[in-house]
């Protein structure tokens, strides 16, 4: 058995798709190719109370490649990515669950004359967790999201009514 990192881009009209290993591997519909050696992911560390982000770089990279990271930002900005770790028996997947997910961040490129290097950063998923929510449990606010639902209506009146219950007499008397 062994372990092989499955890295899937969703940029809009061209999905890139790359593993870890050397040879391609199918896993959902999607044919991730080999990039074993061409590129590195930073260790993914999400620690309680923590969210980081991820840092990918890959070397040696095809024009294709160069053209999507020159391209405009805002295919880029906001692609999803997915990592997953693909438990793998021969060339067989097993299993491939989701390791990290987020979204692309910035993408530069660095080029030395000869060769030219792509580093993708990306934000967690889990940073949406941390935003509030700008919506309250207020009439408007129900009117909102549910037109001509009356649920809230009369919440504002009925705030701060002290609520009198009978009183154990009361069920003794009306017997």
């Amino acid at each position: 058995m062994t372990i092989v990192q499955l890295v899937y881009f969703q940029f809009p009209g061209v999905p890139i798709a790359l593993n870890s290993s050397n040879s391609p591997i199918t896993f959902g519909g999607v044919t991730y190719l080999g990039g074993a050696g061409l590129g590195s992911v930073s260790p993914i560390d999400d620690g309680p109370g923590e969210v980081r982000g991820l840092q990918l770089t890959m070397s040696g990279v095809s024009t294709e490649a160069i053209a999507l990271a020159l391209a405009d930002s805002s295919i880029v900005q906001g692609a999803p990515l997915t990592i997953r770790l693909a438990i793998m028996d021969g060339g067989t997947v097993l299993d491939a669950p989701i390791d990290w997910d987020g979204r692309v961040d910035t993408l530069s490129i660095e080029e030395d004359g000869d060769t030219c290097s792509i580093t993708v950063t990306a934000e967690s998923s889990a940073v949406d967790l941390l935003r509030g929510n700008a919506l309250t449990t207020s009439n408007a606010d129900q009117q909102y999201l549910y037109p001509g639902d009356r649920a809230f209506e009369f919440v504002v009146s009925q705030a701060n009514v002290p609520i009198v219950w009978p009183t154990k007499q009361y069920y003794i008397d009306s017997r």
